[in-house]
């Protein structure tokens, strides 16, 4: 009798084992596939995105604000939703036809959530695109956003618990419902404006991904796993002709607003998922780690913004106070300050990570995050002003006449 049950509880453990095997293998092989198809599928279109920008003269011009000093190509944006949609589409139908049919969670939810994000990445898709063709008005931009955001209370994905950040557990509707839409909106704009120098919007988004990505496959959460993989490989693509583009010979572009746009609203949309389901199918911390991975931008919207209400200066009126246009201001070349942006977010979600698995507080997780930004303003602020401060000296001394012990000498009757 014993003998018996023995054998069963064994034969129950095999197939766990194996089960458990398969959804890894499934797992690996979904990450492997959805990345490398939507990264080639990049390399192929985005060179003839160039081309085609190139012929009809559709380039980002030169200005006070940036830092290329001659015409780029600025539609290289345009790849992303579609190929993304199209890796998606095509995984799913794949995983469907070779048998596999297992989807966590209510898959009516998840298709009216997928339905309604498409929908809401078809209107920032066009807005973005007449953006960058022939220019749309802030408020017009801000009205599409709204809406799109509206979006996601309809398909019931809100945050409605902040699982004890700064000590609030649940959210009624009249609270969560706005403080979303808010947060797309803070998300979409947070990526928008950070898209300053070569490789820093799209470099951000990339470790953003990674990180989401994985989170979403070790709780097996495989069609948003999906869409995070196929938004990097086609991201690392653009990448490569972003950053090690020549823009004289022709291999540069930007993403311009139709990339930037597209690209924060799928992170919004991946963030404000974990965080309403943290405590279900993600651990109660996913919420303070899905926030991280966008957390650089956001802070920064909150310093420049408060900058120029400080000065009285409009508030939605660009200008070079973002944190990249002030690293630049220290002497680091553009490189440099890609490396540090880059490596501060990934220093970001290590943070949440290693706080959440510690069992520290939210709260203090999220205060120590703000304390490592005052920090890094703090020492930005200090090289700024001894850099500019030895050239206001060299000024004066050349003023005086004297630079480097040479006197200049004076001028005879």
């Amino acid at each position: 009798m014993f003998q018996k049950v023995g054998k069963q509880d064994n034969f129950f453990i095999t197939n766990t084992k194996l089960l458990i095997t398969l959804f890894k293998m499934y797992t690996l092989v979904t990450i492997l596939f959805t990345f490398f198809m939507s990264l080639i599928l990049g390399f192929l279109v985005l060179p003839k995105i160039i081309e085609v920008s190139s012929e009809k003269n559709l380039y980002d011009m030169p200005d006070y604000r940036k830092v290329h000093g001659i015409p780029i190509p600025r539609l290289g944006g345009v790849a992303f939703f579609p190929i993304i949609l199209m890796v998606v589409c095509f995984t799913m139908a794949c995983s469907y036809l070779v048998g596999y049919k297992s989807l966590r969670g209510d898959t009516f939810v998840l298709f009216t959530r997928y339905m309604l994000l498409i929908s809401g990445l078809t209107i920032l898709y066009l807005v973005g695109i007449m953006d960058d063709l022939v220019g749309v008005s802030f408020k017009m931009k801000f009205l599409a956003q709204t809406v799109c955001a509206a979006l996601f209370p309809l398909s019931g994905l809100v945050i409605n618990n902040l699982w004890g950040l700064f000590g609030i557990h649940h959210l009624s509707p009249w609270l969560s419902i706005p403080l979303t839409m808010f947060l797309v909106v803070y998300i979409t704009n947070a990526i928008n404006l950070i898209d300053g120098i070569d490789g820093l919007s799209s470099g951000l988004s990339c470790i953003a991904f990674l990180a989401l990505g994985f989170a979403c496959a070790m709780e097996q959460q495989y069609v948003h796993n999906m869409l995070c993989f196929s938004a990097l490989g086609v991201l690392l693509a653009f990448w490569y002709y972003n950053v090690f583009g020549n823009a004289e010979k022709g291999t540069k572009v930007f993403m311009g607003d139709t990339g930037s746009l597209t690209l924060g609203y799928l992170l919004s949309f991946i963030v404000i998922y974990m965080g309403k389901e943290s405590g279900h199918y993600f651990p109660q911390g996913t919420l303070l780690i899905a926030f991280s991975t966008v957390l650089l931008p956001m802070l920064d919207i909150v310093r420049v913004v408060f900058s120029r209400f400080r000065r009285r200066d409009p508030l939605f009126l660009p200008d070079k106070n973002h944190i990249h246009h002030k690293l630049l201001r220290t002497g680091l070349r553009i490189s440099g300050v890609l490396i540090v942006l880059l490596c501060l977010s990934a220093v970001y979600i290590a943070i949440a990570i290693g706080g959440v698995l510690a069992g520290l507080n939210y709260t203090l997780i999220f205060c120590i995050e703000i304390a490592l930004w005052v920090i890094v303003q703090c020492t930005i602020n200090h090289f700024i002003h001894k850099r500019e401060g030895d050239k206001t000296k060299e000024i004066d001394q050349i003023a005086f006449g004297h630079v480097k012990g040479f006197i200049v000498p004076e001028k005879k009757e």
